[in-house]
């Protein structure tokens, strides 16, 4: 009598694996798990855009008639500008008009204990603040998701002169 085993030999071993494999390769091809990634961050960017665009807005409404809110007293050169990736000043974070934006929102009724930094807050990706002498302001963001950039970014999709930055504020011209 002859003793039969049971079992799977190399080669339907090695086509299983393959299989898999080319599956496991087109799962990921089609979810880019980079480009969700970016839309992450980018989402975490237009979040931050939106809340500091309503506590300015605010701001502003709290104190209107009051001149000079949107750059540092005593400015004579516009528009004054600020960017979040100044790691080397230690008030880049602050929000009592010393840090990258150049309003004060620590006070009633607005009140931000910290100013929002890029998730990324690079040389390449970073928060970007303007105001000008009319205490008009404009906030921007670098969007890096395919997704976002192409829909967010241009001209018709946030109204902005500049169709690599995603802008907001009260005048879109001042950066």
């Amino acid at each position: 009598m002859r003793k039969i085993e049971k079992g799977f030999t190399l080669v339907e071993l090695l086509v299983v694996i393959a299989i898999v494999a080319i599956l496991a390769a087109v799962v990921v091809l089609i979810i880019d798990p980079l480009e969700l990634t970016r839309r992450g961050r980018d989402a975490t960017r237009l979040s931050d855009l939106s809340s500091l665009q309503q506590a300015i807005n605010v701001t502003m409404q709290e104190e209107a008639g009051t001149t000079g809110l949107v750059c540092p007293a005593g400015t004579t050169v516009y528009p004054c500008t600020a960017k979040s990736n100044n790691t080397t000043d230690a008030n880049n974070r602050k929000s009592d008009g010393t840090g990258w934006v150049r309003i004060n929102l620590s006070g009633q009724p607005v009140s931000l204990s910290i100013l929002p930094v890029d998730p990324t807050n690079s040389a390449t990706l970073y928060y970007e603040y303007g105001g000008n002498a009319s205490d008009q302001y404009e906030l921007n963001a670098i969007l890096e998701s395919t997704q976002y950039s192409t829909k967010m970014t241009n001209s018709t999709g946030d109204g902005g002169d500049d169709d690599a930055r995603y802008e907001v504020g009260s005048n879109l011209d001042i950066l």
